[in-house]
């Protein structure tokens, strides 16, 4: 089945533990990879983000998945494992402290399982491409 990777860093001017805090918000997700959209955040005793129901909007058609924390090493790694019905893989995102701010590295590793997103998934690979960058420089923004 095809597959993809991508991976794009940014500076931040945030410290780490603001980063990591903000990477615990469901809500930061939306707009990151395929993520449209983000609903049913569960969050473990010391609030860290365990698991969340996420929607896709790919060519016209709602995917709807689930992202599941698979890592979560405080505060410098967060990884959710995303799963719909024609697409599987990893978000994978890394902070680097700089001082007194950090770095942040975000990357995706996406699988295609189903033959409908086989046949769709140049433009899938696409889409994300040309707009995986501008995600990542968006979700710094909020930090």
């Amino acid at each position: 089945m095809p597959s993809m990777s991508i991976s794009h860093s940014v500076p931040l001017s945030a410290s780490i533990e603001d980063a990591w805090a903000k990477l615990q918000l469901e809500d930061t997700w939306a707009g990151i990879g395929p993520i449209s959209y983000v609903s049913n955040p569960e969050h473990s005793a010391d609030g860290t983000l365990v698991s969340f129901e996420w929607g896709a909007n790919v060519g016209g058609k709602v995917y709807r998945g689930t992202a599941t924390t698979i890592e979560a090493t405080e505060p410098t790694r967060f990884v959710l494992d995303m799963d719909t019905s024609e697409i599987v893989g990893h978000v994978t995102t890394v902070l680097t402290e700089t001082g007194d701010t950090c770095d942040v590295t975000v990357s995706i590793d996406l699988t295609t399982k189903g033959m409908l997103s086989a046949m769709f998934f140049p433009a899938i690979k696409g889409a994300l491409n040309s707009g995986f960058p501008q995600q990542v420089e968006d979700l710094a923004a909020t930090i």
